[in-house]
């Protein structure tokens, strides 16, 4: 189960324009699959998720932000438009905005649960 939710999770990140060798990629990947597979819907995000991406990297909860951050940025302008529009729907107020780093995990985490719900 946990191959087929990563493997979605993959696939969703590559098509937003996040590749694997941007910093931050693989915090985001693991963040989304905390997100997804968590039994509470909304974890929060400094007391939860980067304390645990941080632990299981060794390394600091700000290096953690600061690196999802940069992941979605960076991966933002290169985005497939359609699915971004599908996902975020109305999450932004206008097409420049980039999302920020909770409401681009948990976005996502909403729609895989959503929309993969059998594998899950």
């Amino acid at each position: 189960m946990k191959y087929n939710v990563e493997a979605v999770i993959v696939k969703t990140l590559l098509n937003l324009g996040i590749s694997p060798n941007t910093k931050g990629y693989h915090y985001l990947r693991d963040g989304i699959l905390i997100c997804v597979t968590s039994e509470e819907h909304k974890p929060t995000f400094s007391k939860e998720i980067y304390s645990q991406l941080a632990k299981s990297y060794n390394t600091s909860e700000c290096s953690v932000e600061r690196a999802v951050r940069h992941a979605i940025k960076s991966g933002w302008y290169r985005h497939n438009e359609e699915l971004a529009g599908v996902i975020f729907m109305n999450t932004l107020q206008s097409a420049n905005d980039v999302p920020t780093n909770s409401v681009f995990i948990t976005t996502v985490a909403e729609w895989i649960r959503v929309n993969y719900a059998d594998i899950l």
